[in-house]
């Protein structure tokens, strides 16, 4: 099951929050508000009210070992910085900031955001439906063409490349692997050979004709 984690529980991270959980992932959810808190309680599986912009507070309730964390503050622009910075101060490799204009998407980036989205309910359901479907990102290459990185699933996961149906079943070449190290860095295999070993939370980095994306990920979500 994949863990994520939401703070602010507003209009953006409530919904974001009750989809994740909907598609079967683990949702930690916080906000300064207690009444957001009290809320959303019943309908994920953690909802705490905590300083974001602490650190210890991320430590405290789990933040270091999230697939992914969205930040999902209101109206308070500095807070969501330094939400975002601390996030990356604990490691989280996947920092999904919610953003409104240009200049505060630079800002985030250069702070340590991965991903920038922007405002307001559609927007998270679609969120949702990526994160669940372990895409963590997509770029066209060309016309029908895409490369996307992919969050290694129990599919793959402890499986050579050659034992996987990457390529036989959806006709999807892997291009790279990247995978956290131990000490907190992460390593980059490019085009590895059949052999090569994958691993959960490995990100692989996929190409392939945009309809057999699409059915590989829908498949992912379920």
């Amino acid at each position: 099951m994949r863990r994520f984690l939401v703070i602010g529980l507003g209009r953006f991270g409530r919904p974001l929050a009750e989809a994740l959980t909907a598609a079967g992932a683990e949702v930690i959810g916080l906000d300064e508000d207690m009444s957001l808190v009290e809320a959303v309680r019943d309908g994920i599986a953690v909802a705490a009210q905590a300083d974001s912009a602490d650190p210890q507070a991320l430590r405290a309730v789990g933040a270091a070992e999230v697939d992914a964390a969205v930040v999902a503050i209101g109206e308070d622009f500095e807070a969501e910085v330094l939400t975002v910075a601390a996030l990356k101060e604990l490691g989280v490799r996947e920092i999904i900031a919610r953003t409104r204009t240009e200049r505060e998407r630079r800002i985030l980036e250069l702070v340590g955001a991965t991903r920038t989205v922007s405002v307001e309910g559609e927007t998270a359901r679609r969120l949702a439906r990526s994160l669940a479907a372990s895409v963590l990102d997509s770029v066209e290459v060309a016309e029908g063409i895409s490369l996307i990185h992919w969050m290694a699933d129990e599919r793959v996961a402890g499986k050579r490349l050659r034992d996987t149906e990457l390529r036989a079943r959806w006709g999807l070449d892997l291009v790279a692997v990247r995978r956290r190290r131990p000490d907190g860095g992460e390593s980059c295999t490019v085009m590895p050979e059949p052999d090569f070993a994958l691993q959960a939370g490995d990100v692989l980095l996929l190409v392939g004709a945009d309809a057999r994306l699409r059915a590989f990920a829908a498949a992912t979500a379920h």
